[in-house]
């Protein structure tokens, strides 16, 4: 089971990112939450990390940062409500729903509080939880992702976008990974064969959520953001063709989030923790481990 944390396709193989001397053993569990069953990956010893996927993926899209930040945390990857081993009730995805259950999912391992690293999807919803519960968040990364609410005078995504992001065919799962990778040579025929069966499987979820944030359901508004008072950094793949450059949303985040950091991670697009795994653990480390200092002292 172990070896599935890589099939994100996986871009990249174990030599290509570093691991302790003394490699943590990553165990795969189940929990009930709200009748539900949430699956998730846990290694490591520490103050607990949470680590939130993005639309259509799992857990295993942080294969290649798990070991390595295990090093130092308590490290959680979960399998989000309606993705991945995690159940797919019929229900209206959205950031808020997604919130909920990943509270219910701390309270139900015990955890009073964590700090939650998401990308894409999953910074929509770890700012969506550092808003509604901020007791609940101790440090906050946001990467290529953070959900402002979708006002009427805004365009709507683009309908191809749309299209490829719940791609049916594997074609459209190709195109969507040369969209969301700055390195296109990462997007190999295995890779793209795990990620379409894998969205497939999701693709009741994708569409839903789609459609909550068209309609604005689950989002954030700029006076909401700028309510995050938890430690935040914000990372930024310098060539993201999906989320936009860093300009757009990036820089607007930490204009609204009070004493955050910006980083941009050049030489990667959507998913910088697969395409700079070194520097974007490098950074989350660093991060986590000096507010940690701070608090101490």
């Amino acid at each position: 089971m172990i070896g599935r944390l890589l099939i994100c396709a996986v871009l990249i193989t174990s030599a290509a990112y570093p691991v302790p001397a003394q490699t943590p053993v990553v165990s795969e569990k189940d929990v009930t939450v709200f009748g539900f069953r949430l699956h998730y990956r846990e290694a490591g010893h520490g103050e607990p990390l949470v680590l939130l996927h993005g639309l259509g993926g799992d857990g295993s899209r942080w294969g290649p940062n798990i070991f390595p930040l295990a090093a130092d945390f308590r490290v959680i990857a979960l399998d989000e409500i309606g993705f991945g081993q995690s159940d797919k009730p019929l229900a209206n995805y959205h950031n808020g729903m997604l919130s909920e259950f990943l509270v219910e999912f701390l309270r139900t391992l015990g955890i009073q509080k964590a700090s939650l690293v998401g990308n894409s999807m999953g910074g929509y919803v770890a700012a969506y939880t550092a808003v509604h519960y901020p007791g609940m968040v101790d440090h906050l990364v946001l990467v290529d992702g953070a959900g402002y609410k979708r006002t009427g005078d805004q365009p709507r995504r683009d309908p191809h976008v749309r299209q490829i992001q719940n791609g049916a065919t594997r074609e459209e799962t190709r195109e969507l990974f040369l969209l969301m990778l700055h390195n296109k040579s990462l997007v190999t025929d295995q890779m793209v064969d795990d990620n379409f069966v894998m969205r497939l499987r999701s693709s009741f979820t994708i569409s839903k959520w789609l459609d909550a944030s068209e309609s604005g359901l689950g989002g954030i508004t700029a006076d909401e953001m700028r309510t995050i008072k938890a430690p935040t950094l914000i990372l930024w793949g310098k060539f993201d063709e999906l989320a936009g450059p860093p300009e757009r949303t990036a820089e607007r985040l930490h204009s609204d989030i009070d004493g955050s950091r910006l980083v941009v991670i050049d030489n990667a697009g959507h998913l910088p923790q697969l395409e700079q795994p070194e520097q974007f653990n490098k950074l989350v480390r660093e991060f986590l481990k000096a507010k940690a200092t701070t608090r101490a002292q």
